[in-house]
């Protein structure tokens, strides 16, 4: 017999710096109520969502103190799902609220100064209260009023004690346990406020009169059943820490740390403890780990093994939690560990036998009616051991045949295959050469056979009929019944190897021959009912050579020849699931299905799961615990307790298949982060608004995801739809998350839900709304503004066309009023004159001469009131130049006619002077009446012309050395007019004039 040395634990995901832990020396671990993991390691603070570590600093956010990158080394939830941080090397402690980004440091206000060297703890009460132990200072309480940590804690024990940092509250008595190092131990009852300890102890409490317990207390614990755990070091007990489990009164020891020890060679503290909800008790401490199986009543130890590759590696153990789903985190200095122990602890066990000097290669196994599991080992016999792994022997291969040779009697080592017969309970054992034992565990009977019939081929399978009949394949094609102690050949396939036989629920026996194909025969005779071979029909096989055979139903079977060949044995047609349908590859070694009806599958890439009724195919790898799938490619087997068991070489893998169950719904998707112009913003801020609002330069941004579902976080699809954008949903990457650029403003609305591999999906579909604000010049008062003022711009040039039309018209109706005034009067003169002229020409030549004359001269002042009426309509004599070019013009030729000599002077300023149309003849017209005036009555010798401007006023002067009037007695139409003429020109005009003195006439008026 063989014995080998096995651990039933559980297999763990390592998280480190590759994987962007920000250290691998992790003190604290919480998961918040929203599924987050935050993580205080010596780089500070983190969260984790399942997908990527997120780091937090908060160096220059307002409103927040600089939160220090920073050895954490304790993270404790406060309220309103802020987190309370203690920083050892800074002795600081402060506060974190994740929904706001913001963190505050709170005071320390300890009754004495710190000395060098403390021991500190930050922990919580039920009621919510903050303590903050600080070894040898004392317990102080946070309060609130004074922000501030001061010595405030009701606790109070004897002169010369001091607290050590360890606690544990008795909900169910009321009372809080706190350690005091050399002292012991003191309770505080809340509802009394008085402390008790061994010294003063009025309600007799039990343990605290345990002075086993009360030297050197290095920690104390109470779990789910009122279980009483404490470790000390007491001189008694040789210096070793020692653990104590005590019951719910603190009187009677129990016998509950089986397992909970260490190879004397190793050094070694239980410093924390912790009773899960779903995976029950662990210790952890400086190379200390142990879990509390369930099952085998005792402590299981994960030893710190780097070379394993299915072991943990950890010198220290800092902290273990469960999050919602059951999954536990470990944190230690290598790093985070997380592993699925299922429920009541049946995670997924990975287990590596062995035993110096001697090779391990598994063939089968099978589970006996006592518990107990075999597995036959080649070369070695069979392995034995009970319902824990533990070995347990049997003398199987004894009192061989005196006829058999040392070949024969060596040969029953090397084991192939086993069965239990379930009429008797004997194990039928299968070998090389021909060779069958055949032994009873309970009365431990050995029998041994060579029949004949086996032509000492290998014995490569053994099964039973509902019959109570044992049936057994060859090495070399033959298929044997053994009834009334009788072997019969039924069938013989030539020389090809039959590696398994199999019954379905209609008792046909399916027999899968390597290089020729699968065949369904009659159980009695041995009849070929079918034959599924290789080609190019639909009832093809994908290889002609297979390992394993299982039923999924009444109709299909499941034949492992390369990929995976379901056969529907009513249509004899075969559909081929392969590597391009998910499955690892197309080396199918073990089938087996589960209780639930689902085929588990073994390829030489690892393990996955066939679900017949979505036809999805689902690996599992190292992140699912499952870290051997590769290796046991050789055996199979359902036991009693519903674990699929998988064997080969030197490994067995176990599970309960409904720790990956995935008919449950998956929990809702949470938007984890919002990064905005490569910044994260806090999303519980954000999530908590109706719609978040952006500006139109704000549009490029990133949106992250996930169910926060640690343990299924690579079996759920997520898809997602924009709307606005998207009209379908979209399928997402395995980083869940959307990058979205340039959006054009508008509302969007970001959706997105998940399903699990069997196509379940989360109850409720998450949105998050969000609005772009559109640029000013996009928005509705803008664009209002806008049109209005298109409006007024329209209008404006609407009037302005109009004016130009009243314009025209005005000056239309001017042109003719002038023409019809000065010309028509001038002609209806120059007519009578002519008529008059015409009755006098025979009669008296001098009076016809005169009106001849008068007609002349009034021809002359029509042409020049012509002339004048043309030069003012011109557009070219707008300019200043224009008009005093012409004044000079104008002013000489009447002038120099009566000998009156002209000064024409105008300033630079004039030229820059803008007059319109109307404007001009009027100034030009008062000029020439006044130039007129002058060469008519002045009998002046000089006269002179000044134009300026100052203060935006041009201003005329007209002086002349005449005779000059009397401006009182004046009278006529030429002053008036000038007047009128002034004052249309919205100006002034002033005439200065005295008989014998001259004139002086000065205009002024408005310019641009």
């Amino acid at each position: 017999m063989v014995f080998a040395s096995a651990q039933e634990n559980f297999t763990f995901t390592h998280l480190n710096t590759d994987d962007g832990l920000a250290s691998n020396d992790v003190r604290a671990l919480y998961q918040d109520h929203k599924g987050f993991i935050w993580i205080g390691s010596a780089n500070g603070l983190q969260r984790f969502d399942g997908t990527k570590f997120i780091s937090f600093s908060m160096g220059n956010k307002k409103g927040s103190d600089p939160l220090p990158i920073s050895l954490i080394e304790f993270i404790v939830p406060g309220k309103n799902g802020t987190l309370w941080l203690y920083f050892p090397e800074l002795r600081e402690v402060g506060l974190f609220d994740p929904a706001k980004f913001i963190y505050k440091k709170v005071a320390i206000k300890p009754p004495t100064p710190l000395p060098g060297r403390i021991m500190p703890r930050l922990w919580n009460d039920s009621k919510g209260n903050i303590y903050l132990t600080i070894q040898p200072i004392g317990i102080l309480k946070f309060d609130e009023k004074e922000n501030a940590f001061t010595a405030s804690a009701p606790f109070r024990i004897p002169k010369g004690w001091f607290f050590g940092i360890a606690s544990a509250e008795d909900k169910k008595n009321g009372l809080l346990w706190l350690s005091c190092s050399d002292n012991g131990l003191a309770a505080y009852d809340e509802k009394t406020g008085e402390t008790y300890t061994r010294l003063y102890n009025p309600k007799k409490i039990p343990l605290l009169n345990n002075w086993r317990v009360q030297e050197a207390l290095s920690n104390i614990y109470i779990d789910s059943k009122q279980r009483y755990w404490l470790y000390n070091w007491p001189v008694y007990g040789g210096g070793s820490e020692i653990v104590h489990c005590l019951d719910s009164t603190g009187n009677r020891y129990l016998k509950d740390t089986t397992g909970l020890s260490l190879p004397d060679n190793e050094y070694f503290e239980y410093r924390h403890m912790i009773d899960l909800p779903r995976s029950g008790l662990w210790v952890f401490g400086l190379n200390t780990l142990f879990s509390y199986s369930k099952k085998n009543n005792r402590f299981n130890y994960y030893k710190n093994d780097p070379l394993s590759s299915i072991a943990i590696h950890y010198e220290i153990a800092h902290q273990v939690i469960e999050d919602r789903e059951g999954g536990v985190w470990v944190a230690t200095d290598e790093g985070i560990y997380f592993t699925s122990p299922g429920k009541d602890g049946n995670g997924v066990q990975n287990m590596i036998f062995s035993e110096a000097k001697k090779s391990r290669d598994f063939t089968d196994i099978i589970e006996l009616r006592n518990g107990d599991y075999w597995l036959t080992n080649w070369g070695q016999g069979v392995l034995t051991m009970d319902k824990f792994f533990k070995p347990k022997p049997y003398q199987i291969f004894k009192n061989f045949p005196a006829n058999w040779n040392s070949a024969q009697r060596g040969g029953v080592n090397l084991t192939w295959c086993m069965h239990e017969e379930k009429a008797t309970g004997d194990v039928w054992i299968g070998s090389n050469g021909g060779l069958i034992t055949r032994f009873n565990p309970a009365t431990n009977k050995t029998q041994f056979y060579n029949p004949p019939e086996f032509q000492n081929a290998t014995v490569r399978y053994i099964t039973e009929d509902k019959k109570g009949r044992i049936w057994f394949s060859t090495q070399r094609g033959r298929v044997i019944r053994f009834e009334n102690n009788q072997f019969t050949v039924i069938k013989d396939f030539g020389t090809a190897v039959i590696p398994k036989i199999f019954f379905d629920k209609d008792g046909w026996i399916w027999a899968g021959v390597q290089g020729t194909g699968l065949f369904a025969m009659e159980a009695e005779g041995g009849r070929i009912l079918q034959q599924y071979v290789k080609g190019s029909s639909d009832n093809s096989l994908f290889a002609l050579s297979g390992t394993d055979i299982d039923q999924l139903n009444d109709s299909i079977i499941a034949y492992g020849a390369g990929a995976l060949n379901l056969v529907n044995k009513k249509t004899g047609k075969v559909r081929i699931i392969d590597y391009m349908q998910g499955l690892p590859s197309n080396s199918v070694q073990r089938l087996r299905i589960d209780r639930a009806g689902y085929l588990w599958i073994v390829t030489n890439n690892g393990l996955c799961r066939y679900n017949p009724f979505n036809d999805n195919i689902t690996p599992y790898h190292k992140r699912d615990g499952v870290v051997l799938g590769e290796k046991t490619v050789a055996a199979d087997y359902l036991c009693s307790e519903g674990f699929v068991m998988f064997a080969g070489g030197n490994a067995l893998v176990f599970f309960q298949p409904e720790i990956f169950s995935s008919n449950q719904q998956p929990p809702d998707v949470s938007i984890t982060d919002f990064k905005l112009n490569n910044e994260f913003l806090p999303i519980d801020s954000l999530t908590a608004q109706s719609e978040l609002t952006v500006n139109y330069d704000q549009n490029s941004f990133s949106i992250y995801f996930s169910s926060l579902s640690y343990v299924n976080r690579d079996k759920l699809i997520y898809y997602y739809k924009m709307s606005g954008i998207d009209d379908q949903w979209i399928r997402a990457d395995r980083q869940k998350l959307v990058n979205f650029s340039l959006l054009p403003p508008g509302h969007y609305t970001f959706q997105v839900y998940c399903e699990n591999i069997d196509g379940v999906r989360s109850k409720n579909i998450t949105s998050f709304s969000i609005f772009i604000r559109p640029p000013f010049w996009r928005r509705w008062w803008f664009i209002s503004l806008m049109v209005l003022a298109l409006g007024g711009l329209l209008y404006f040039i609407h009037r302005l066309r109009i004016n130009r039309i009243l314009a025209v018209e005005n000056l239309r109706n001017r042109v003719a009023r002038d023409l019809h005034d000065d010309m028509g009067s001038t002609l209806s003169t120059i007519n009578i004159l002519s008529t008059m002229a015409k009755s006098k020409l025979n009669t008296d030549n001098v009076r016809a001469s005169e009106y001849l004359g008068k007609i002349s001269d009034n021809s002359q002042r029509m042409m020049e009131a012509m002339d004048d009426i043309v030069w003012s309509i011109k557009p070219m004599n707008d300019s200043m130049q224009k008009i005093t070019a012409r004044m000079r013009e104008i002013a000489t030729s009447v002038l120099e006619a009566k000998d009156i000599d002209l000064r024409f002077r105008t300033d630079d300023s004039i030229e820059d002077v803008k007059m319109n149309m109307e404007a001009r003849r009027d100034f030009f017209l008062l000029f020439k009446e006044a130039i007129n005036n002058i060469a008519k009555y002045s009998k002046a010798s000089e006269a002179s012309v000044h134009l300026t401007v100052h203060h935006k006023r041009m201003m005329m002067i007209i002086k002349d050395n005449g005779v000059g009037f009397d401006i009182d007695a004046a009278d006529g139409n030429g002053l008036g007019n000038m007047y009128k003429r002034a004052a249309s020109l919205k100006g002034r005009i002033q005439i200065q004039s005295k008989p014998g003195e001259g004139t002086q006439i000065t205009l002024n008026i408005p310019v641009q």
